[in-house]
């Protein structure tokens, strides 16, 4: 047999391996010209284009194989032969057969024809894996980003078409309040509320255009709003016919109408109530006009997987982060934590009873995002049920559920998963508008009410009575219980809660914060940040077996003194199974429109008669997924156990008894050495240490000097100085001097009195831009107060001051103290962490009580040797000759390894978060 026969033969046998796992394929008969190797045409719904790609296999996994098939994937794009949308080059082991295929590591890239000319990102993995990457292939297709953006422009310039009081009726019809800062009106504060009400109408357009091409086989017997008899004109005109029509806003609102009759009321009832809130008039004729033209040029540029499409738009346009503290999840990062929640194990996905009785629910769903991606991932665990509606309406009407306050995130949230199959009728979806706010006296704080009592659900905008329903309280109803979940899926809103509630006046907001009191007074953790709110929620929602908790949270809660509570309760009921994090600087979170660093966090429940708790895997990713096929590779790599060997980050098996005291510090560096090298350091195993609050008052605050003082050049009538500013091009030595004279505010001179009273000469950073600090603890000749620096001030029975000042100096600035201090920093944002004053406290530092006197005369020596000498920044910590010194007076003094402690340096200084580039660039 030929190597070209043999190829064919794998070709075939991969074709009926890729039938048994749901997918249309064929493989090519070897001698017809421009053939596909193996030919897979995708189509989800009736409603959605065929997408077809094509597998070009090549047998052999060497440099010159790899490279025949990425040209001959490239051949089949249409660019050249135009016989696929998209390709996927293939190779197979050396010596594979049709026997060996199933369990051969197959190695595949997936081409588009729009990669630049680097290097192909190459996936390994077997026939399972090869199925779930074609599945996504087509992910790859269009520009999300690029197309948000434009959609984005055509909103902004419908916009300006609306005078102010055409802006505030729109979207006072969608609940959407004026936009202000800090609590302060803004200039034009009804432009970014109506822009999202568009957004509602622009969705609405997309998916009537979906739903243009079987329309016309689903005229309704009876009416879905009234039960009578359906008497009116069918179908309804379609989607660009409106647009082209000189009256769109009538155009719509007459075929919106009669596909209401049908269904679809979570999609169109919106949309149509926004149409009804302003008076017709050739500005509003226009917007919509605009509006309705975007939304078709963009559904053209999406394919019928492309989610991930709306879901760019939606986070791009939706920014109510601002006012609700909603950061929505971007799709790689929802396909991640769907895929390592909803397991094989979970169900028996070849039996749609077994699927319709399972419960997953978002109690935060925002647009939907992750209920869609859970979709998707029942979906590939389920190829022998096919992707009909069968699955689709099962999915939509039994298993998954979400809640949101927010009307324009649930009205996205429903089109998102009618996208799943628009044919599916959604008179069951369970997408439901909680109410924050207050009704009839009373406040309730959206689905955190399950936890006392039933939610106040808001129904659909009445298009009927759109003037009124906002101060009638009309459309609120009482919610049913929430159903118990095997599965918790979200990412709750986490913003503090003096500006969680801004968009509510003085007197509201009160009466819902005293709410939030009220039902979390009993609660085993206290109310944080709202994030720890839905964390208990989730406990309370969920099954009391055989359940699981998913979620999208900031870095912060594995890190914050202030999350202890939540950490210790989380692990005392469930197996703290995974937990993902970001170390890569591009990007460091897991939502969109946040800089802040996040993790996914993945707890299952564990039962006392379960036995010991397994370790927690912890994954420190080097490269954060940019798209869902790159995050189902990481995702199939987490479960392979072979995430490190691919390249994608780093594994640590974090013991029980860790996570269970609340040390989850393993997500602090993508080192698992320097990991390792901090807990030994917080359980005296390197050298006797103390925290170092025992030994020095830590404060005040650099706030506290911000709130009291005035800053002043000119020398202050009592003599008062500062440390202000931390400027790495002033500060580069461990001595430093004052910056800057400071005088009492006026009537905070108490207050300022209280701070000085408490100068010192020893600094700690407040924060530090890690990949530009040089020195991250000083000493000041004169005492002083600090605004971007905290106050160390020994105390005299513990300890001899400036010794003690000048051997801490030498220590916190050697590998072996930067190490102490980023080992237990508080992580909001990795490169640019913030101290608070109990970071400060819990500093791990040498015991000199116990090392004796002459580990604080060698530190305290090399403090004065170097004291004024420039030291490099963080990043070239390896090449100081300043650091080196002074590791070795640390070395020698506290008794360490001079290997381990050059190890240390060395990996401080590649860390992501120190440099500020990705791990090895």
């Amino acid at each position: 047999m030929t190597t070209r026969e043999h190829e064919h033969t794998l070709n075939v046998w991969l074709a009926e391996a890729l039938k048994k796992r749901g997918l249309n394929a064929v493989a090519e008969r070897p001698d017809r010209r421009r053939r596909i190797d193996v030919k897979v045409t995708l189509q989800r719904a009736r409603a959605a284009a065929e997408v077809v790609v094509a597998v070009e296999a090549e047998q052999g996994q060497n440099q010159a194989k790899m490279a025949e098939a990425i040209r001959d994937a490239e051949a089949r794009l249409p660019a050249q032969q135009n016989l696929a949308r998209c390709a996927i080059a293939l190779c197979y082991p050396d010596l594979t057969t049709p026997e060996s295929l199933p369990s051969a590591d197959l190695m595949w890239t997936v081409r588009d024809g729009q990669q630049d000319a680097g290097p192909a990102s190459w996936q390994t993995g077997n026939v399972d894996a090869l199925a779930t990457a074609i599945r996504l292939a087509p992910a790859q297709l269009g520009d999300p980003d690029g197309a948000a953006a434009t959609l984005s422009s055509s909103l902004d310039s419908a916009v300006a078409y609306l005078s102010e009081s055409q802006k505030r009726l729109l979207a006072q019809a969608l609940d959407l309040p004026r936009q202000t800062k800090n609590g302060k009106s803004v200039r034009n504060p009804w432009d970014a509320p109506a822009k999202r009400a568009l957004l509602v109408v622009a969705t609405a357009v997309m998916f009537h255009s979906r739903l243009d091409s079987h329309l016309s086989d689903s005229r309704p017997e009876y009416d879905s709003r009234t039960g009578e008899l359906f008497a009116g004109n069918w179908p309804p005109i379609g989607a660009q016919i409106c647009v082209a029509n000189a009256d769109p806003v009538g155009s719509f609102l007459t075929a919106w109408n009669l596909i209401l009759a049908l269904d679809y009321k979570p999609i169109f009832e919106t949309a149509h109530a926004a149409l009804l809130s302003v008076p017709a008039d050739p500005s509003f004729s226009d917007a919509i006009g605009i509006t309705a033209g975007a939304a078709l040029a963009a559904a053209r540029d999406t394919a019928s997987y492309r989610h991930d499409l709306l879901g760019r738009i939606f986070h791009t346009v939706l920014d109510t982060a601002r006012y609700d503290g909603s950061f929505y999840t971007t799709t790689p990062a929802a396909r991640l934590l769907a895929t390592l929640a909803i397991g094989e194990d979970m169900c028996d996905w070849t039996d749609l009873d077994a699927i319709a009785n399972l419960r997953i629910t978002d109690p935060s769903c925002g647009t939907g995002t992750l209920l869609m991606a859970a979709a998707e991932r029942i979906r590939e665990l389920s190829p022998a049920l096919g992707d009909g509606d069968e699955l689709s309406q099962t999915l939509i009407e039994k298993v998954l559920t979400g809640y949101d306050v927010n009307l324009t995130a649930t009205h996205m949230a429903a089109t998102t998963l009618g996208l799943l199959s628009p044919s599916t009728h959604f008179r069951n979806m369970k997408i439901w508008r909680t109410l924050l706010g207050i009704d009839d006296g009373d406040a309730y704080i959206g689905s955190l009410e399950f936890l006392d009592r039933q939610p106040k659900i808001l129904g659909w905008p009445n298009v009927a009575e759109i003037a009124s329903h906002l101060d009638s309280g009309a459309g609120v109803t009482q919610g049913e219980a929430a159903e118990p979940a095997d599965l918790v899926i979200m990412n709750p809103p986490f913003t503090r809660s003096d500006l969680r509630h801004n968009q509510f006046d003085n007197a509201d907001e009160r009466q819902i914060q005293a709410r939030e009191k009220q039902i979390f007074s009993n609660q085993p953790v206290h109310l944080s940040s709202n994030g720890n709110a839905f964390l208990i929620l989730a406990d309370y929602i969920i099954k009391t077996d055989n359940s699981a908790i998913a979620a999208v949270l900031p870095l912060v809660t594995a890190t914050n003194a202030s999350a202890l509570e939540i950490r210790r309760h989380l692990a005392s009921r469930y197996h703290i199974e995974t937990i993902v994090t970001s170390h890569d600087p591009e990007r460091v979170y897991f939502s969109e429109s946040t800089t802040i660093g996040e993790i996914l966090l993945i707890c299952r429940r564990w039962l006392t008669n379960q036995g010991e708790k397994p370790p927690t895997q912890v994954i420190n990713l080097a490269h954060n997924p940019a798209t869902p096929h790159d995050a189902m590779a990481v995702a199939v790599a987490i479960k392979n156990g072979t995430v490190y060997t691919q390249e994608y980050g780093t594994v640590q098996h974090w013991p029980a008894r860790e996570i269970a005291a609340g040390n989850w510090g393993a997500v602090q560096f993508l080192a698992e050495n320097l990991c390792e090298k901090f807990v030994s350091l917080k359980r005296n195993e390197l050298f006797a240490t103390l925290s170092l609050g025992n030994l020095a008052e830590i404060g005040p605050s650099g706030s506290a000097s911000r709130i009291s003082f005035n800053r002043n050049q000119l020398p202050s009538p009592g003599g008062m100085v500062a440390l202000w500013d931390h400027k790495t091009d002033v500060t580069q030595a461990m001595a430093a001097i004052t910056d800057g004279f400071v005088v009492p505010k006026a009537g905070k001179e108490r207050e300022a009195q209280q701070v000085w009273g408490k100068r010192g000469r020893l600094m700690l950073p407040e924060r530090v831009r890690l990949n530009t600090v040089r020195a991250v603890c000083v000493r000041l000749e004169t005492p002083a107060v600090g605004s971007a620096w905290v106050v160390c001030r020994p105390f005299a029975r513990r300890v001899a001051g400036g010794r003690f000042e000048k051997a801490i100096c030498a220590y916190l600035n050697s590998s072996v103290g930067i190490l102490a201090m980023l080992g237990g920093r508080s992580n909001t944002t990795p490169s640019y962490p913030r101290f608070s004053l109990d970071d400060l406290r819990n500093l791990p530092v040498p015991d000199f009580a116990a090392l004796g006197a002459n580990a604080v005369a060698q530190l305290t020596a090399a403090y004065d040797a170097h004291a004024n000498d420039i030291l490099l920044p963080l990043p070239q910590m390896d090449a100081d000759p300043v650091r080196r010194a002074l590791d070795a007076a640390v070395t020698a003094a506290l008794g360490l390894d001079g290997e381990m402690v050059a190890t240390i340096r060395r990996q401080l200084a590649a860390e992501p978060s120190v440099t500020g580039r990705r791990y090895g660039e």
